[in-house]
């Protein structure tokens, strides 16, 4: 039986903004029963829009003002997709996404903020960079300070845009190189308004003002930018500025995937929300922040607002779910502004009141590091929310634990299979005829685990990736595959969706890799396991094997180690979600294109390496080979962050017995990758044994092919030493 109550219903959030990030906290701690809530974001971190003038400034690292998705997911029990949204089809209630299949909600909330209305100026697109997005803007300022750093010459930054965003981000560009870089810039600050900061008190705009003179900031107000070129922008006196990097804070729309989607928005394609932040057109859709128009009266696109409407939002979610009432929203008709003046000073206003200093930076500083802590949240085990109780009716075993033929075959349906002229039988018949290619070899493997990642088209796709390594392992081509699916039961619909996402992932694994799908079995069980049973060819003669290692030889590997650990980290929120990104790209690297160059550069002897660890799967080619082996310990690519949550003592459940087993008990070195010897690995890679002679030449192609390989050992003659020496 699940260790939690069925799935009953799909509660999506579209974007990472600061009212989802409540949303997320507030359920995480009080989980509701029956709600499965899937959080949909373009990036593992979100940031905090506070802090970001700090960032750019160097007050602060990147992970103090940026909230880590993955981790906060992880910790409440919250799905996270990492996608980017087409549209909505609001008819069949479907979230339709960019490279990764349509999502079903039951419930719907939005909340993707808003961004400077480029296309009301022409050539903004191609020249300058709009502060939002945030991770947008900073790639492009990063790269032109690196661009820029070693030139003598002037350079001039314009800044358009003269609202809060604007001139706090200037400011903090300002700091930034006029302190850190040897960079001489021209600042400008361009604002359509009669006044900077036109929003905020007389004193405010006479404090910056003063401020831009004092450091030397050209200040054009009352004039309008109307087009951009590479080095050049035209106001509407028709006079130009010189601009090297423009920088867009300008009114903001949003984006334009919501009104074409159907959804009632206003003027500048703003989801129009009641007071309970619900859509005036779609009453299961819910919009906050940036991207609502709130219509009882209208609001500033101000984070405040967002913050304040989360705690709402998450109430009204669930009271929607449970038909109970929902609460208004009822935004402060005032609130505290504090804005930074570029050094670790700012101002306060609230209404017609002002006040300057470093302590409002200091408190400041204050409400903002407090804020990012409670979404760090302490690391803890694994929850299971179930209280015991019997949720649901006994679930059968035997064949009556396989998932129900209208699910089966709703899913089918939906899946485009390749024809291959070797399967000569029907779709519909009980087992798979093949005649194999002529000539060849048959070979077969199979591999299964439970899933390691709540994104079940991601874990198809890393699934067959795993499966068929062995096949490449053996120099083999893959030529056809069996799934077999377990999928927790839920509601009918989710437990559809889950089967749909997993079988998708695997088919866009095997049919970029040429495999023919050709059936599979599916059934209940706990929790989402997967795997696939892998037929390929194989030239007689020609099978890479684990006899074949010779003294001399090279050991190369072409993968880094460390998904083990970092997976294990993960279940217990530990990981950084830029390290479980890291980690999945490498584990959806297949192998199919270092088998060639293997080949090429005279491989005798190769296997994966995956559940028992590097030295498992050595000791196994050692002992085949008759051979011993001498490591590198500073030679072995390991992943980003799998050194370090090893140092804190997180392991894989197949550690401990990978280390008993190991052919190097004696060592007693202290090397950071010691441990990740023994680390079990998810979609690994290659490790081959090269003639020493083209073992350079091998690992620079690996690397042109874009494999993290290295070269991280010899073969040595059998001897009465231990079978693996390790140095380092």
């Amino acid at each position: 039986m699940n260790g939690r109550p069925p799935y009953k219903k799909d509660l999506r959030l579209i974007g990472a903004g600061h009212s989802h990030i409540i949303v997320i906290k507030r359920l995480g701690m009080v989980p509701p029963p029956g709600i499965r809530i899937t959080l949909i974001s373009d990036d593992t971190h979100t940031p905090y829009s506070g802090m970001l003038p700090g960032l750019i400034a160097g007050h602060y690292l990147f992970d103090d003002c940026h909230i880590d998705l993955r981790k906060l997911c992880q910790w409440a029990g919250v799905q996270f997709i990492r996608g980017t949204v087409k549209r909505l089809d609001p008819m069949t209630k479907s979230i339709i996404c960019h490279q990764y299949p349509s999502l079903r909600y039951d419930l719907l909330s939005i909340n993707i903020g808003s961004q400077p209305a480029l296309n009301t100026i022409r050539g903004t697109l191609a020249h300058g960079y709009a502060v939002k997005p945030v991770k947008q803007f900073l790639n492009g300022w990063h790269q032109w300070i690196q661009s820029a750093y070693s030139s003598n010459r002037q350079y001039n930054i314009v800044m358009v845009g003269g609202g809060a965003a604007g001139v706090e981000v200037l400011l903090a560009m300002h700091y930034k190189l006029c302190n850190t870089t040897p960079i001489h810039a021209r600042f400008t600050l361009v604002c359509a308004d009669k006044h900077l900061l036109q929003s905020h008190n007389k004193c405010a705009q006479k404090f910056f003002t003063n401020h831009f003179r004092t450091l030397n900031i050209n200040i054009i107000t009352g004039k309008k930018v109307i087009a951009s070129t590479a080095n050049h922008l035209l106001l509407d006196d028709h006079t130009s500025l010189d601009a090297d990097f423009v920088a867009w804070a300008i009114n903001a729309e949003a984006q334009t995937w919501l009104t074409k989607s159907g959804l009632k928005c206003d003027s500048k394609g703003f989801i129009q929300v009641d007071r309970y932040l619900c859509s005036i057109s779609h009453p299961d859709i819910f919009a906050v922040g940036d991207s609502a128009a709130f219509m009882p009266t209208p609001l500033p696109k101000a984070g405040v607002y967002a913050v304040r409407q989360g705690p709402i939002l998450a109430h009204n979610l669930i009271a929607t779910f449970q038909r109970r009432p929902l609460r208004p929203f009822k935004p402060q008709h005032r609130f505290l502004s504090l804005l930074t003046t570029g050094n670790r000073y700012a101002i306060a206003s609230h209404g017609p009141l002002f006040a300057s200093g470093k302590w409002a930076w200091r408190w400041k500083n204050h409400i903002d590091q407090t804020f990012m802590a409670r979404f760090n949240p302490t690391p803890m085990p694994v929850k299971n929310d179930f209280n015991g109780s019997a949720q649901t009716a006994m679930r059968c075993g035997g064949c009556g634990a396989k998932v129900s033929r209208d699910i089966l075959q709703n899913v089918l349906t939906q899946l485009t299979v390749p024809s291959n002229p070797d399967i000569i039988s029907g779709q519909r018949d009980d087992a798979v005829i093949i005649n194999p290619p002529p000539a060849m070899q048959w070979i077969q493997s199979v591999d299964f685990f439970r899933s390691f990642i709540d994104d079940a088209y991601l874990f198809g796709r890393i699934a067959a990736i795993h499966s068929l390594g062995d096949i490449y392992a053996m120099g083999g081509k893959p030529h056809s595959a069996l799934v077999t699916a377990i999928i927790p039961y839920n509601d009918r619909p989710i437990m559809q969706e889950t089967l749909l996402h997993l079988m998708q992932g695997a088919l866009t694994t095997l049919n970029g890799e040429n495999t023919t799908l050709i059936g599979g079995h599916s059934g209940e069980g706990p929790e989402v396991a997967f795997g696939l049973t892998v037929n390929g060819t194989l030239t007689p003669g020609q099978a890479l094997t684990k006899t074949g290692l010779v003294p001399g030889d090279n050991l190369i590997i072409t993968k880094p180690l460390g998904s083990g650990v970092l997976l294990a980290a993960n279940m217990t929120a530990r990981c950084q979600g830029r390290w479980l990104d890291d980690a999945l790209t490498f584990m959806l690297q297949s192998n199919r294109a270092a088998v060639p160059i293997l080949r090429l550069y005279g491989a005798r002897s190769c296997t994966d390496v995956t559940g028992f660890g590097l030295l498992g799967h050595l000791q196994e080619m050692l002992t085949a080979s008759q051979c011993n082996a001498t490591i590198a310990l500073d030679a072995i690519p390991v992943m980003q962050g799998a050194q370090y949550c090893s140092s804190q003592g997180i392991q894989s459940t197949l550690y401990p017995a990978n280390k008993q087993s190991s052919g190097c008990q004696h060592y007693i070195g202290r090397h950071p990758s010691y441990p990740l010897l023994f680390d079990p690995q998810t979609a690994g890679g290659l490790l081959v044994g090269i003639p020493a002679q083209s073992a350079d030449e091998c690992l620079h192609a690996l690397t042109i092919a874009g494999y993290t390989a290295a070269k991280i050992g010899t073969i040595d003659e059998q001897g009465s030493n231990a079978l693996i020496t390790l140095n380092g």
